[in-house]
């Protein structure tokens, strides 16, 4: 089995208590994945790695941080990955992805991003199942830029957000082909 590169970004998923006396926001902590793969227990066949890009909330993400993503996909040996991020800005991040990482890459690399609407330490958070999904999907479809979140598996130019925060099939493009 083909080793599974997991790339932290930060977002909701990582989101943690403050370690600050009196810290009233959310702090991006450590990787989520570490947790989540331990209680979920994948195949043995299954070898990932995890590096951290940034730990950031997506909102705070820069173009530089981006770039830093773009960099660090192109130099993985890995051909499988996984890029758990915040859902805010999700989309523009597989965006920026898609269009800047070189051609060869885009042809050879399947990267799926995937996130959390509540943080994983919280008792009812859907980061298991959409961390679950996307090791799954990351094994299972082609080349390219995806998107995982809550069930759906979507190209990164096949989605959006509707009203109500869910990822959802771009209105124009109903169906992806696999």
């Amino acid at each position: 089995m083909e080793e599974i590169l997991i790339l932290q970004m930060g977002g909701t998923i990582d989101k943690d208590y403050p370690k600050t006396k009196g810290g009233r926001a959310f702090e991006v902590g450590e990787p989520s994945v570490r947790r989540v793969l331990a209680r979920l227990r994948p195949a043995r066949s299954i070898i990932t790695s995890l590096d951290t890009v940034c730990r950031k909330d997506s909102l705070d993400l820069t173009e530089d941080d981006r770039h830093s993503l773009v960099a660090r996909v192109t130099e993985a040996n890995q051909t499988r990955v996984v890029v758990t991020h915040g859902t805010d800005s999700l989309i523009d991040t597989a965006t920026h992805l898609a269009k800047h990482l070189p051609q060869r890459d885009v042809n050879a690399k399947t990267i799926v991003f995937t996130g959390a609407h509540t943080p994983e330490k919280f008792r009812d958070s859907d980061a298991d199942f959409n961390i679950g999904v996307a090791i799954g999907a990351v094994q299972a479809v082609g080349p390219g830029v995806w998107v995982t979140m809550n069930g759906i598996l979507l190209h990164w130019d096949r989605v959006e957000r509707d009203d109500t925060g869910q990822f959802v099939p771009r209105r124009r493009q109903l169906s992806v082909t696999v």
